[in-house]
């Protein structure tokens, strides 16, 4: 799986909706849209293949990114044209960025080096990492640091940050060695405001820095939760994603939820409690990125539990 890289960005190609794109290009596909002496905006978008929302915003932007000076990369082409997160026996787009992430190797290990080699060089001034939400959520912005920059970067999007702790391999994590990097989530891939909101965003970097940021409500993700194939997922739960759920809410009503910590330590029996098969909270708890997908609660996760994040300044 060799990085395919491009001078431009072909109307052709910029004509062409996600699912489409395996039938052009081999595989991941670096943009190169930069300008002699200015420090490009990298953009990344379909690390998850059916989350579009980044590449169809790349692709009415494309003049305007190559002006400004860009990278852009388009990561999971195959999985985009089976319209799925990842296709089957994949690693995870989205976790192969760790030095040493567990179970990533070969194909995918050269990859993400190949990538990070390119980026790096290039020295970009900002990073951003588009997705889509399995779930109903606000829009939010995901940064492994809360440096002033990566916090004016995130406020750009939205009111809310998550300063994220787990996985490990994430790509904005691994971004953020180079320069201030993000990951937006813009909404669902269903919901018609996604893109356009993606749009905007990249618009209002495009035309100046971000200004620092003002007010924001930061959150760390303490708690991921996972599930077990035979979960049935309580779906009406995604009404609180970023609100507290009480203590006795349901969250799924068959099979098995564990809670994680950071460190990988099982915290379930201080969070959840099992009666007549169903899984309910123990104890009030913040959440986020709840989704209604078993397919995609297996593939990741089923939800975080978050705790506030005092911020200085």
């Amino acid at each position: 799986m060799p990085l395919n890289v491009l001078r431009g960005l072909p109307a052709a190609i910029a004509a062409t909706p996600a699912m489409h794109l395996a039938d052009t290009l081999p595989g991941p596909t670096l943009f190169d849209l930069r300008r002699e002496g200015q420090a490009p905006l990298f953009v990344s978008a379909l690390l998850h293949g059916n989350e579009i929302s980044g590449w169809d915003a790349v692709r009415q932007l494309g003049e305007e990114l190559a002006a400004r000076s860009a990278l852009v990369l388009v990561g999971n082409v195959a999985a985009a044209q089976a319209g799925v997160r990842t296709l089957p026996g994949q690693p995870d787009f989205n976790r192969i960025w760790a030095a040493s992430a567990e179970g990533v190797h070969g194909a995918e290990a050269a990859l993400a080096a190949e990538v990070m080699r390119v980026v790096a060089a290039s020295k970009p001034q900002f990073a951003v990492d588009i997705h889509n939400n399995t779930g109903r959520n606000p829009p939010y912005a995901v940064v492994a640091d809360t440096a002033p920059a990566t916090l004016a970067l995130a406020a750009s999007l939205a009111e809310r940050v998550l300063l994220a702790t787990q996985p490990r391999g994430f790509f904005t994590a691994r971004l953020a060695s180079l320069c201030p990097s993000v990951t937006v989530e813009v909404g669902t891939p269903d919901d018609a405001a996604s893109t356009p909101r993606a749009v905007a965003y990249l618009r209002r970097l495009i035309a100046a820095p971000p200004s620092p940021a003002g007010s924001l409500d930061v959150f760390e993700t303490k708690l991921r939760v996972t599930v077990s194939a035979d979960t049935a997922i309580a779906t009406e739960v995604q009404c609180w994603n970023f609100r507290t759920a009480p203590a006795g809410t349901v969250l799924a009503r068959a099979g098995w939820l564990r809670a994680w910590d950071a460190a990988g330590q099982d915290l379930s029996d201080e969070y959840l409690v099992r009666t007549d098969g169903a899984t309910r909270l123990r104890r009030p708890a913040m959440l986020a990125m709840f989704t209604g997908s078993l397919a995609a609660a297996r593939q990741d996760c089923l939800c975080y539990f978050l705790e506030p994040k005092h911020v200085d300044g």
